[in-house]
């Protein structure tokens, strides 16, 4: 082999090893092929960079319990189409360097295992006026007393439900039932279901079950849509849909600098949500320790659970929650803490900017029994 013939191959495999560097950030990705949920709702939520806010599908992984935004075209292969809802498999890669405020994973469309679309009522057209309905809320009871019209998780909402000329039923059956079997409440970014209005027919008799008004807490901290459904003979007929606007305080509906404190005989809130039944919390008023006010937030106790199955609600409860709102775990002490207990033992701590949180495990002894529960106070 000639010299000139022997440069112009290490020539060309340093230009391939040179060229090979360009796709260095490719190096340590890794991958895993799962199911997707896509929800037939879409929000639209703000992004780097742009002034105004921009569609998203709701998806989940299969094992995973909340729906989480994720812009139009995140999946490669896939077209989203309004209305319908998709079980996917994709493949999931996790990017070792992922561009600066970008996505820490991509996603490829492996294929479609179903496509539906669920639950669409008729034509506005073809359904009579008067048999139409809509609802909004007319009520909001915040957390602490504060003087405010945006909702915040842990503030009681409640809904009414009209007519189509906006005509209030506070008692008896309005008109327009007589469209309907039944009329549910539903949000996709929550898995339960709450029934407004039912009708059961057997043989002999014909009963009815109507709520012209109710109240919910949502855990929410974003913007959701909510969903009024009337079905007759098991398809949506006609349906209402209003978008909740959502505003997280410092924590959940806590403003530590203008809330209310109670300085005797706090009490407790059960904190419910008819959409997302998984758990109660129950919430005290702010009070005062040490000068520095704080709240107690626990896990209603469930009546069909042993004790042992309780305890690990509670646990689970209470990170979810933390989780959540708070996001990231942080390192804290019991001594950057100043409302804690002195027998606390503390579990996790999670924090923001203005909230410190400990989620703590208590012990059985002669004060109270084996329980967790979480102490917030404003750093």
């Amino acid at each position: 082999m000639t010299i000139k013939n022997l440069s112009l191959i290490l020539l060309a495999a340093l230009s391939f090893i040179w060229g090979g560097c360009d796709n260095d950030d490719t190096l340590g990705d890794t991958y895993a092929d799962i199911i997707m949920l896509v929800s037939e709702t879409t929000v639209y939520e703000p992004v780097w960079g742009c002034d105004t806010p921009v569609e998203h599908m709701l998806v989940k992984e299969q094992s995973a319990t909340e729906w989480q935004p994720l812009v139009m075209g995140s999946i490669e292969g896939f077209e989203y189409v309004q209305g319908h809802a998709y079980e996917l498999k994709v493949r999931k890669t996790t990017l070792a360097n992922p561009p600066q405020d970008g996505a820490s994973y991509t996603y490829r469309l492996l294929e479609v295992i179903s496509d539906t679309q669920p639950d669409t009522p008729v034509s506005p057209e073809e359904w009579p006026e008067e048999a139409k309905f809509k609802f909004k809320m007319v009520q909001l009871n915040p957390f602490m007393n504060l003087d405010t019209p945006l909702a915040a998780p842990f503030d009681l909402l409640t809904f009414r439900i009209f007519d189509h000329q906006d005509e209030y039923t506070p008692l008896g059956y309005p008109e327009f039932l007589q469209y309907y079997d039944s009329i549910v409440m539903s949000t996709p970014v929550m898995p339960d279901t709450y029934c407004v209005y039912q009708k059961k027919t057997d043989e002999s008799s014909t009963s009815e079950k109507f709520t012209s008004q109710w109240s919910s807490y949502f855990f929410e901290k974003n913007d959701f849509p909510i969903i009024l459904k009337g079905y007759k003979d098991g398809a949506v007929k006609y349906a209402f849909q209003m978008k909740q606007i959502m505003r997280e305080r410092d924590f959940l509906g806590i403003d530590w600098k203008d809330g209310g404190i109670t300085l005797a005989n706090p009490q407790s809130h059960v904190v419910y949500c008819v959409l997302d039944t998984r758990y109660e919390f129950l919430l005290t008023d702010t009070q005062l320790r040490n000068n520095i006010p704080f709240v107690k937030i626990k896990v209603a106790f469930a009546s069909d659970l042993t004790d042992a199955e309780n305890l690990k609600r509670q646990e689970n409860g209470l990170r979810w929650l933390l989780e959540k709102h708070l996001g990231y775990k942080t390192f804290e002490t019991i001594a950057d803490f100043k409302t804690l207990p002195e027998d606390a033992s503390i579990v996790e701590t999670y924090g923001n900017e203005t909230t410190r949180a400990a989620l703590l495990h208590f012990k059985d002894n002669d004060f109270h029994e084996e329980c967790y529960y979480i102490i917030a106070e404003p750093k």
